[in-house]
Order: structure tokens, then C-alpha cells, then sequence
């Protein structure tokens, strides 16, 4: 199953500079990671949504509280700019 940490580097390596969905960071961490069996089990019982995108919004709200990833309030998402 894949990890918190491993979505993380995915999303580091991976995300444009620019604001994208929740869906399109969907796409890019099952794009850049061979997910297992594991990884669409159920969230949840009773649940369609797969355990590895309630991890990556796990990983999108702790980064958000970190300061290293943006919202905007409106389902879009950045990794911070950093300062020069």
C-alpha cells in the first residue's frame, strides 16, 4: 500500500506551480506509483472510495496545516512558492 510519505514525494516531484484539482492530484499520484490491492480497498465500510485518495487528502490537509501546500477555498490546490 502506499505510503503517506511516498504520496508526499510524488506530489513534490510531481505538481505543477500553478493551482490544480484535488482530481488532477488524483491523477498524478496513481500516474506516478503502482498502487496494490491494498490500495483500493474501501476508505471505509459501506464506502466506494478507494483507501490510497483518502490518504492523499490526508496528505493535502496535514501539508496545508504545515504551511507547504496551499487551498483555495475553492477544490484547487498548490504546493507553497518558495521564498527567495
Amino acid at each position: 500500500m502506499i505510503t503517506l510519505p511516498e504520496i508526499w514525494g510524488i506530489l513534490v516531484m510531481r505538481m505543477p506551480t500553478e493551482w490544480i484539482t484535488l482530481q488532477e492530484i488524483y491523477d498524478i499520484v496513481k500516474n506516478n506509483h503502482v498502487l496494490d490491492n491494498e490500495d483500493y480497498d474501501p476508505q471505509a465500510p459501506g464506502s466506494d472510495v478507494p483507501k490510497w485518495k483518502r490518504n492523499v487528502r490526508n496528505v493535502l490537509q496535514y501539508r496545508k496545516k504545515t504551511g507547504e501546500i496551499e487551498w483555495d477555498y475553492d477544490g484547487r490546490y498548490r504546493l507553497t512558492p518558495v521564498s527567495a
